[in-house]
């Protein structure tokens, strides 16, 4: 971190409590039982997500900014969401999840409250002797997840905005993103839509041309953080603290002085450490600077998520911006890191 925030700044007064990290299967009255103001941050257990978790801890930013603060691991994809909208949690801040808005629509007490990593980290990966561009995706099979998830719904959008007919495409749900991946390399699909992580595999699969998310949905925000209605406004300090600790972490992270650091926290959350896989990582946050430094999204960023939405059927019509998102502690966070 650059410089170290006072924590008056952020808590007035409210006394360190530090972090603690906690993993496996998730129980709501445990988290449930914290401190009424320490603030509940969740995410779900993936390799990307308990990275950062691990990174966080070992630099220590919310230590550093007085935050009191716990991470909790939440299994499952809608893991993190469920755990915020039942009142057990109260902010997911990297957890990429699609149903935000959707399920805001539908009730739910949980607003988007800013960004963690603004560019998509997908493309998609095919054999060089059959598929080289977008175009050729016509006709064949595409791994992807569920039906209207989050590869589903990006592999809509980029066949969209790239002028092709997306019935015309046989999509297939192989499940997770590694899974869809998989399925590829053992000739159970042709080509698959999957993450950045891949891409210096050594299995023959090669990234198609034009499918780079992150150049041909420059619009689209691939992770949005969110939080429970009472939590904005109950525990606005501690996420205003929080909000500028995970800026101070993002911009460590696309950082060149954070490669020992990313490499030992990739090491720790990893089984079986696969150094391919956290090159390419590290190279895409290097190159590409993918982190949100302030968090905060524009109304354009919102309305483009909601007419994604939209177009899969997953949301019937705009909401008011006011209705599903508060900038109020992104904003705050970032003045007081600037």
């Amino acid at each position: 971190m650059s410089q170290t925030l006072n924590r008056r700044q952020f808590l007035r007064g409210t006394g360190l409590l530090g972090l603690s990290l906690a993993t496996g299967q998730f129980a709501a009255p445990y988290i449930a039982r914290a401190g009424a103001t320490q603030l509940r941050v969740v995410s779900n257990p993936g390799l990307e997500n308990a990275t950062l978790n691990t990174l966080m801890e070992q630099q220590g930013y919310l230590k550093k900014v007085g935050a009191n603060a716990r991470i909790v691991e939440v299994p499952g994809v809608s893991g993190p969401f469920d755990a915020i909208a039942s009142g057990a949690a109260d902010v997911c801040m990297v957890s990429g999840y699609n149903m935000v808005l959707p399920k805001i629509a539908r009730g739910a007490q949980v607003k988007i409250v800013g960004a963690g990593m603004r560019k998509c980290a997908l493309t998609v990966f095919a054999r060089p002797d059959g598929i080289n561009t977008l175009a050729d995706l016509q006709g064949k099979s595409v791994a992807i997840g569920p039906a209207k998830g989050l590869l589903h719904m990006t592999m809509l959008q980029l066949l969209r905005e790239a002028n092709i007919d997306p019935s015309l495409v046989n999509f297939v749900n192989k499940g997770s993103n590694d899974e869809c991946h998989e399925a590829v390399v053992t000739r159970e699909a042709d080509a698959c839509c999957s993450s950045v992580s891949h891409l210096n595999d050594d299995d023959g699969l090669v990234a198609v041309s034009g499918a780079n998310m992150w150049q041909a949905l420059p619009k689209f925000i691939f992770q949005t953080a969110y939080a429970s209605d009472s939590a904005i406004r109950d525990k606005h300090e501690e996420l205003v603290a929080v909000m500028a600790a995970y800026g101070a972490l993002y911009d460590h992270l696309m950082s060149p002085t954070a490669h020992d650091a990313f490499f030992e926290a990739r090491r720790r959350a990893q089984k079986r450490f696969d150094k391919a896989s956290a090159q390419a990582v590290w190279d895409f946050n290097q190159i590409q600077r993918p982190y949100s430094r302030d968090l905060s999204l524009s109304d354009g960023d919102i309305a483009y998520l909601q007419d994604m939405d939209i177009g899969v059927g997953s949301l019937k019509r705009k909401q008011a911006i006011a209705k599903v998102a508060d900038m109020s502690a992104a904003r705050e966070a970032a003045k007081l890191r600037a």
